[in-house]
């Protein structure tokens, strides 16, 4: 796998091509990767089309759920990729909220994928990495 800026690519669709009639459908029923979604008036950005499917895929290869627990808090720029000295990654909410260590970090469009030991995690690739204690 080759990597961007210390970040690997997620592995490549096995569809050769073309594409199936199942991921076309899915594209055309989706809308675009832009759209927006509220309850109670509030407007955020959804994760695109190509990464809900890499993390589709993700989950089902690596037998992990998909967690979107810090998408809104990462569009707000509440949440960081914190680094210890050992060099050891964490998803960070607060001092108290965090994952598990991250194992990999992919970035697909604008949201990164983070695999950590149990779960995987989709956020904005606009968040800041930060040393952390």
């Amino acid at each position: 796998m080759s990597q961007n800026s210390g970040r690997n690519q997620p592995p490549p669709s096995e569809s050769s091509g073309g594409g199936s009639s199942a991921t076309s459908a899915v594209t055309a029923a989706s809308g675009t990767s832009s759209s927006s979604s509220g309850s109670s008036g509030s407007s955020f950005r959804m994760p695109s089309h190509l990464c809900m499917q890499h993390a589709a895929k993700l989950g089902i290869v690596e037998d992990r759920p998909i967690m979107l627990d810090y998408w809104t808090l990462s569009l707000e720029k509440k949440v960081i990729i914190g680094v210890k000295e050992n060099g050891e990654k964490l998803l960070v909410k607060s001092e108290d909220e965090y994952t598990s260590p991250v194992s990999k970090i992919f970035k697909i469009e604008s949201e990164y994928i983070i695999l950590t030991e149990n779960s995987i995690y989709i956020v904005s690739s606009d968040i800041q990495s930060n040393r952390i204690n």
